[in-house]
């Protein structure tokens, strides 16, 4: 014996999809606002009003069917589209403002079908119709989903009948065009616009029952296309019919001229109701899927209880906190200035499914081979169409809406939601990287104005870069890059003097030391080689990865000039010099170390006066590594020079002060000129927390000795060339 399933997956296209489509579309715009629309605009201009708001439908529509051939819809609707496409954060700053659209949706169709109902029955309170209709509905929809759709059933017969009864009764009372083809002089092209378009957010209920069709793949693009196929029929056929019949005067005055058409008014009457009664019913059982989806994916608080589901798999929790946000509305009475911006939320939801699909089929990626196509403009004229319109219609009411969606997604972005499936993002920003790389092969080089850091550290063991993570960052951040190189070395000989006395060579902590990069926004990458010599490894890790186009600037050793044979360190800075990268040699002071990583002292030598300033210099690296730490730090730069006379001083004062101006470093910046011997005047001056040391290939042997005077911490900087601190 079979078991059956009960909640999910049991309706078809016809119930599930062009139904709800069908009857939220065809409902109180089509009955009371399109005479309206028709008396102000004219033939022409109601045409083309419909035909602006079916383009925009439409595209959304082809948009929809697209990505939902494509994808497994779950609950949700649009929420669930957007959510798969462009991520759980944007999905909820979406998803939130559309549940709540259709939320109170619900309210303002209660609103449209109390004033129809008073129109029958003058001597009833508004108030009361509201609340007792609203009731009905809310208990049509709680009890199951299944009875409410056969509700709908019986409605859509309703609004059928009440159709072709206007119909037949335009026919019969045709008298010749009453209404101008454009009519100027009433309200603008763009305000009747505004009144005509809400008829448009129905597709959003078109896709309220996602999560419970039987194949979303084939009955969303069928039950949407035939739906808007048919509502755009009977509206062009009602603007005729109207334009026919009615005077400017009576379509303005008259929202129910169309039970003077009929030929059987009463059932008019009735069909109003039926399509409010039924508009608002779509809406609320399309409005808690939504927020059970958004409850699901722990975007809201007591995620558990708005995401349980009955036992015959109704979200009824979601629907009776649906019911509490819609009763107090009904109460306070009007919803007419909230409406507009109800619109916007909607008109919000159909850019970003538009732009779902503009992105998948503009990264042309596998993974997207929807069974229906749609040609690449239809989606981009859906997302931009959407926007215009939207700060066309009411710009405040744009405005309002947009900062919404742009304030839930800075709470959701800062929230630990659990992502359990990838999106398009970071397919998108692959796309936009390989682009960009293009781009720059083509472009002349401009590496010095665009200059930031971005390091190469190859390491032996996590120790060194646990140990230098201060100082790493503080050079990287807030926009450079690392990338850590961990080396597995068969030939022990060949490691570094710091670490041959390690007991335990491990990398099993870099993966972690590389997250708390990242926690601080620092873009950080790894890999793993086995090699058979710490120096070979480095200088072909080197030259393999300058081939990229976003290739390190920099390589950090966290070394001092003695923890590496010299042969070694010439070899690793003759393949930095070859591929145009910097090297930074780090000796720590194993007491001092980086103090309270406050002052950055860098020390010039005079003979870069004899080049002049503008020429060839040596220590554009070690200033912008200066300048980078110096902002992460407490303390301030100071900048030394020691010469070797009086006459030299003057000169050396002249050449620092026009090198800080040129270079625009902070007026903070301390010049220190002094008449000495460099290794004493270096002995003597203050401890600091990092003296930076320009130097190049032929002065391996003085920075060997430099880094034998204690109490200070050295950063050996050797320029790429590719870096100007005048830049």
């Amino acid at each position: 014996m079979s078991r059956k399933e009960t909640g999910s997956r049991r309706f078809g296209a016809f119930q599930g999809v062009f139904i709800p489509t069908f009857l939220s579309i065809v409902g109180v715009i089509l009955f009371l606002r399109l005479g309206y629309v028709v008396g102000g605009a004219g033939l022409l201009g109601t045409i083309g009003i419909i035909l602006l708001t079916i383009s925009v439908t439409l595209a959304t529509g082809l948009s929809l069917s697209s990505i939902a051939s494509n994808i497994r819809i779950e609950a949700g609707g649009a929420y669930s589209i957007v959510t798969k496409t462009l991520g759980l954060e944007i999905g909820g700053s979406i998803g939130i403002p559309l549940y709540l659209a259709q939320a109170l949706s619900v309210a303002l169709y209660i609103f449209g079908f109390s004033e129809a109902w008073q129109f029958a029955f003058p001597e009833h309170s508004i108030t009361m119709i509201a609340l007792l209709s609203f009731s009905v509905i809310f208990l049509v929809t709680y009890i199951k989903t299944d009875f409410a759709v056969k509700v709908q059933i019986g409605v859509f017969a309703l609004i059928c009948l009440a159709l072709v009864v206007i119909f037949i009764g335009g026919s019969i009372q045709s008298r010749g065009l009453s209404v101008p083809l454009v009519r100027g002089g009433g309200p603008s092209f763009w305000i009747l616009f505004a009144i005509f378009f809400p008829a448009a957010t129905g597709l959003m209920s078109g896709i309220g029952l996602s999560g419970e069709l039987t194949d979303p793949k084939k009955q969303i693009p069928k039950g949407i296309i035939y739906g808007l196929a048919a509502t755009t029929l009977i509206y062009l056929a009602m603007t005729f019919v109207l334009s026919y019949t009615s005077t400017p005067e009576q379509l303005i005055n008259n929202s129910l001229i169309m039970t003077e058409i009929s030929i059987f008014p009463e059932l008019v009457v009735i069909g109003v109701l039926a399509a409010t009664f039924s508009s608002a019913l779509t809406m609320l059982i399309a409005a808690p899927r939504v927020l059970q989806a958004l409850a699901e994916k722990s975007i809201l608080p007591k995620k558990d209880f708005i995401a349980k589901k009955s036992g015959l798999g109704e979200p009824r929790n979601a629907i009776g906190l649906t019911a509490l946000l819609i009763v107090p509305l009904l109460i306070l009475g009007s919803l007419d200035i909230v409406a507009q911006v109800l619109t916007m939320f909607f008109l919000i939801t159909y850019a970003s499914i538009n732009l779902s699909v503009f992105l998948e089929q503009q990264l042309s990626i596998r993974s997207f081979r929807p069974t229906f196509r749609v040609p690449k403009i239809v989606p981009l004229y859906g997302f931009v169409a959407s926007l215009v319109i939207m700060f066309v219609v009411n710009p405040y009411a744009g405005i309002v809406a947009a900062a919404s969606v742009i304030g839930i997604y800075i709470i959701l972005s800062k929230k630990p939601i659990e992502r359990n499936q990838g999106d398009v993002r970071s397919g998108l920003f692959r796309a936009l990287s390989e682009w960009a790389a293009e781009k720059t092969r083509s472009l002349p080089e401009s590496s010095k104005h665009v200059w930031k850091p971005n390091l190469l550290v190859p390491v032996t063991t996590d120790k060194s870069l646990i140990g230098d993570f201060p100082l790493i960052k503080s050079i990287a951040y807030p926009h450079g890059r690392i990338t850590v190189l961990g080396l597995d070395l068969e030939n022990e000989d060949s490691i570094p003097e710091e670490e041959k006395d390690d007991d335990e060579n491990s990398l099993d902590e870099v993966p972690g030391t590389l997250r708390k990069f990242e926690d601080d926004k620092i873009f950080a990458t790894y890999s793993t080689i086995d090699a058979e010599d710490y120096t070979n490894s480095v200088v072909v890790s080197m030259e393999a990865i300058q081939s990229q186009v976003f290739a390190p600037n920099i390589l950090f050793l966290p070394y001092e000039p003695e923890g590496i044979v010299d042969k070694d360190l010439e070899k690793i800075i003759k393949a930095a010099e070859e591929n145009y990268c910097g090297i930074t040699l780090l000796d720590k002071d194993e007491n001092v170390r980086l103090g309270a990583e406050g002052d950055i002292h860098v020390w010039i030598s005079p003979k870069a006066m004899e080049d002049g300033l503008f020429e060839r210099r040596y220590y554009d690296l070690s200033l912008l590594m200066a300048y980078s730490i110096k902002s992460n730090w407490n303390g301030k730069i100071h900048i030394w020079m020691v010469v070797e006379d009086e006459n030299q001083g003057a000169e050396g004062e002249r050449y620092l002060k026009n090198l800080i101006y040129e270079s625009r470093f902070p007026r903070s910046t301390e010049l220190n000129v002094i008449k000495g011997e460099f290794q004493e005047v270096l002995e003597e001056a203050p401890a600091g927390d990092l003296h930076i040391i320009p130097f190049e290939s032929s002065d391996l042997k003085s920075i060997n000795e430099i880094g034998k005077i204690e109490g200070k911490s050295y950063l050996f900087v050797h320029d790429s060339t590719k870096e100007s601190v005048l830049a």
